[in-house]
């Protein structure tokens, strides 16, 4: 390797990709270490990632890029033991371009977008793993990797993902406690293409997203979720780590249990697993969101805690591209201390995202007093629907009051009410 970069980068997703691919169009020299075989060998996610955003990296990327299938179809669903409250809409717009969102695979696409920075000029370093910052006073100078070898940069951006080691040594985060991090698992199961088409009631070509709460995630804070891809079918199931623990949950269990549910059976008759995977999601909100800067050094994507109900990847993207305009403009300058650097956390300020993760701030405290609230709102929902569609000998007043009574002896009223509140805040489709 080269002893000395303009930038160096710190992990290959899709944070760490974005840096690198803005700072390469850019002249600026850098350098691209990942710790996995390849960019995304050891990423995973739901399966979305979002055009608007997607596309101020790479114009028109639904041309070349390795995508599944366009999403016309957003549902959620109020699932319980033996029933279903659907809230969706379908959009074939949507199927055409310049689409709106797209389900993927993290390990085609982030090797696609790492693949974008090396085409422009960025130098990328699979099976490494920075192990330290290079200090020089106060002032971080690079990384050290594997085998001691030093890797010196005017700036280092550290998109490390979620553990975010190099971060807390930093100095610049903690450890993020259990209450603050969801645990989910993710399996992939391969289904013919003509099926999932026909399961979903899904036009060729084209695909479906889904989110689920109440049942599947037993009584736990969290969510499960349905992607439908090209010839396989993507689902998890999690949930706020400290409930699960604390209620007895595996989410291997829970994964289970929801692939039997009466509704999955059919989803799924057939489909062989191909692929599991777990991974953790900081969900600190903005109460979470460490300092992102010191003197020559900046924070992206999952390290950064930049996560706002569905969307994480595309936040990542965007954190990256910012990051990577700081430097630019630090590099012009020739000034990578903290002041200059600093310009990184206030544009993120003036951020779509960053006023959506400040206006849902309140919404951890919540669920932390009160953990069963999406259960409870899925259950109550459930059983009314259930009063509601029975054809029975009663008047539709009768039935109409019947439902109320439900719902007061259920909970107290205010209390339902500010569990559907903070429930829109921080519900999302999948």
């Amino acid at each position: 390797m080269p002893e000395h970069y303009d930038a160096v980068v710190v992990g290959a997703g899709p944070a760490g990709a974005a840096t690198a691919l803005t700072l390469a169009r850019n002249g600026i020299s850098v350098c691209l270490l990942e710790r996995g075989q390849y960019p995304g060998a050891k990423n995973i996610f739901g399966g979305t990632i979002y055009r608007q955003p997607t596309e101020l990296l790479v114009p028109a990327f639904w041309e070349e890029a390795p995508l599944e299938r366009p999403v016309v179809k957003d549902e959620l669903w109020l699932m319980e033991e033996d029933s279903a409250i659907n809230v969706g809409f379908t959009g074939l717009k949507f199927g055409r371009a310049p689409y709106n969102k797209f389900c993927v695979h993290r390990s085609q696409f982030d090797r696609w977008l790492a693949d974008q920075a090396v085409r422009a000029g960025a130098r990328l370093y699979c099976n490494t793993t920075a192990r330290d910052l290079v200090l020089k006073g106060k002032q971080v100078i690079g990384v050290e990797v594997d085998g001691g070898e030093r890797i010196l940069a005017d700036v280092t951006v550290l998109a490390e993902g979620v553990m975010a080691m190099l971060t807390r040594k930093a100095g610049l985060r903690s450890q993020i406690p259990p209450h603050a991090v969801t645990l989910y698992v993710r399996e992939v199961l391969a289904l013919p293409a003509e099926k999932i088409e026909d399961r979903f009631n899904l036009p060729a070509g084209l695909g479906a997203t889904i989110g689920l709460l109440g049942w599947p995630t037993g009584g736990a804070i969290g969510k499960a979720g349905i992607w439908t891809m090209k010839d396989t079918v993507a689902i998890i199931v999690g949930g706020f780590l400290d409930d699960l623990i604390k209620k007895g949950l595996s989410p291997r269990w829970l994964l289970d249990r929801f692939k039997q549910h009466p509704i999955m059976k059919k989803l799924l008759a057939g489909a062989e697993p191909i692929e599991y995977q777990a991974h953790l999601i900081p969900k600190g909100g903005y109460k979470g969101i460490p300092k992102l800067y010191r003197d020559g050094l900046l924070v992206a994507g999952d390290a950064a805690v930049m996560i706002s109900g569905r969307r994480g990847s595309d936040l990542a993207m965007l954190t990256g591209k910012y990051a990577a305009e700081t430097i630019i403009q630090a590099k012009a300058r020739g000034d990578f201390t903290a002041k200059m650097l600093g310009a990184y956390a206030r544009k993120l300020n003036d951020t779509f995202f960053m006023k959506d993760i400040k206006a849902g701030k309140d919404a951890l405290s919540y669920y932390e007093h009160y953990s069963d609230s999406d259960f409870l709102i899925s259950r109550l929902a459930n059983q009314s629907a259930y009063e509601f569609f029975t054809e029975g000998l009663i008047t539709e007043k009768e039935k109409k009051e019947r439902i109320v009574r439900m719902f007061v002896n259920y909970q107290k009223l205010g209390k339902t009410v500010k569990d559907l509140y903070a429930g829109i805040k921080n519900w999302g489709v999948f």
